[in-house]
């Protein structure tokens, strides 16, 4: 049996498939639409200003997708219930369009934003 050395370690002779980087950073339009109907839908009476999606690795370097959510400012407390479940309700969208990468949310409010329990 023939071995590859790959990355200093020996693979059996075998297919191996190295995404390329460029299809992994790629968003297609649809799932932007369908993270910010989810983020609409959920977080309009928040606030929700719009969100930036892009393509990166987590720190065992999985492709994920990181979505960085805005909010205007409001006089009424925010309630932190609504952000709830949010991760699992957007998951579900990506998994309906045969999106894998993993949604990280950050959420990114006003500095005098004040946040209900």
């Amino acid at each position: 049996m023939l071995a590859l050395v790959f990355a200093g370690v020996a693979v059996p002779d075998r297919i191996l498939y190295i995404a390329n980087m460029s299809d992994e950073q790629t968003i297609s339009n649809s799932t932007k639409s369908a993270v910010e109907k989810v983020l609409r839908d959920r977080l309009g009476q928040a606030g929700f200003s719009g969100a930036d999606i892009r393509a990166d690795r987590d720190s065992d370097g999985d492709p994920i997708l990181l979505v960085d959510v805005r909010y205007a400012y409001s006089d009424r407390p925010i309630s932190s219930k609504l952000t709830y479940g949010l991760s699992t309700e957007v998951r579900k969208a990506l998994s309906a369009l045969g999106e894998t990468r993993f949604p990280h949310i950050r959420h990114h409010f006003d500095e005098q934003q004040k946040i209900a329990s």
